[in-house]
């Protein structure tokens, strides 16, 4: 059996867990600098707060309903997703973590009852609500795709839903076609016009049918609500390339500045870089002024540049030299940046090779200060210890305008009790 593990409205719950007085109102958070809804929760969605709409469409709508209104803090959203999965590990052998709010629980070698894995559902509820604070539904069928649609089910069943045989097909008939995982709006379409009209006849459906219409993936799809897995766990790989940008809140037109987002930019690639225990051997540099809707070309700009670095390596310093030594050959003056764009680039697992012409003790010192940074970002949080040249300038940032502390990782944002 497999059990499908979702946060309700994830980052919006996050946000309320030290926000008691947010309990059961309206929680919407925004995507980066503040430009659509990307997450509300049921009491958000009551008000007709809806997914995708850009902020500034409905921000006197918002507050007119008493809806809050948050930045998203990926900082506070992953540490509560890792609390998560620690006690998902206490429960399954083995799991798989399919994004930042669900995962999927493998019960292979397990021959429980429904009854058994109710109680399993229920008490995952209860402990993370307790010792979180975030709300889940459990879905629990043979497969992945219908663990999916549990999980779904399983908010009109009190938040756990486990598969039945002897009911499956009656769930099925009474299901829409786009609510099935992997099916989405323009298969269902297609299904419609050759007479597969719910999940039941999509389960019954030829294999020969599914694979031409809706190709393999349509295939395993009808093999899976036949209770065959045919989607396998899915191993997370390690990245051939590493990207970090963001959009500036304001325009910029000092080279000064721009070096400033390249240093933290460059940094947090890096970190990415670290975490998979890889080296890279390049790094390019790209600015743009984005201005895509404009029609005069000399508002337009964007330019890169690659830089070859003497090795493989994984050390900040080394790479950020590197990258801000690009700028000044990609940079024209009087244009108005709003991109910068970091690429790692020849990537490979990391390894204790030293180099002839390299005193091996200055290699040992070097990885020893990563390890630091590395221990101290853990602990302390992203951006707890970095390069001063990044705070040089300011004011280019990403625009947060509701941003909530990071209490789970920064210590002077942890709540005080008076």
């Amino acid at each position: 059996m497999i059990l499908h593990a979702d946060g309700n409205s994830f980052y919006a719950s996050c946000e309320q867990i030290y926000r008691p007085d947010l309990r059961n109102k309206p929680v919407a958070v925004l995507s980066n600098n503040d430009g659509i809804i990307i997450a509300a929760n049921k009491e958000a969605k009551a008000c007709g707060i809806k997914r995708g709409v850009p902020f500034f469409k409905v921000r006197k709508e918002c507050e007119q309903k008493g809806v809050t209104i948050f930045s998203s803090n990926y900082t506070l959203y992953a540490d509560i997703s890792r609390r998560i999965t620690s006690i998902y590990l206490e429960y399954a052998p083995d799991i798989e973590e399919y994004s930042i709010d669900e995962s999927f629980l493998f019960f292979d070698k397990c021959n429980w009852s429904i009854k058994d894995y109710y109680e399993i559902g229920h008490d995952l509820k209860r402990r993370i609500a307790k010792e979180v604070g975030i709300p889940i539904c459990v879905g629990a069928a043979p497969t992945k795709t219908l663990a999916k649609l549990y999980n779904k089910k399983a908010k009109e069943h009190g938040g756990v839903f486990v598969y039945n045989p002897s009911e499956i097909d009656a769930l099925l008939e009474h299901t829409d076609l786009k609510t099935i995982w992997g099916i989405g709006h323009k298969r269902a379409e297609k299904l419609w016009f050759h007479g597969i009209k719910n999940a039941l006849m999509l389960k019954h459906m030829p294999l020969c049918d599914a694979k031409r219409l809706l190709t393999v993936q349509g295939f395993a799809t009808v093999q899976e609500l036949n209770g065959i897995r045919c989607v396998d766990k899915i191993e997370r790989e390690k990245k051939d390339v590493i990207t970090s940008s963001r959009q500036f809140s304001k325009k910029v037109y000092d080279m000064e500045t721009l070096e400033c987002a390249i240093v933290e930019y460059t940094e947090l690639a890096v970190e990415r870089l670290r975490q998979q225990h890889s080296e890279c051997r390049a790094v390019q540099v790209t600015i743009s002024t984005c201005n895509y809707y404009s029609d005069n070309p000399d508002e337009q700009y964007t330019n890169s540049r690659i830089a070859q670095l003497f090795r493989h390596t994984s050390y900040i310093p080394d790479i950020v030299r590197a990258a801000k030594a690009v700028l000044p050959h990609i940079y024209r003056q009087g244009y108005a940046y709003k991109v910068v764009l970091i690429t790692l680039l020849d990537l490979q697992p990391a390894q204790n090779q030293f180099w002839l012409f390299i005193d091996p003790e200055e290699d040992i010192k070097k990885e020893n200060l990563m390890k630091a940074v590395d221990d101290i970002t853990t602990a302390y949080g992203r951006r707890s210890i970095t390069l001063a040249k990044s705070w040089t300038k300011d004011g280019w940032q990403m625009k947060r305008e509701f941003l909530s502390p990071c209490v789970t990782t920064d210590i002077g944002n942890v709540p005080g009790v008076k």
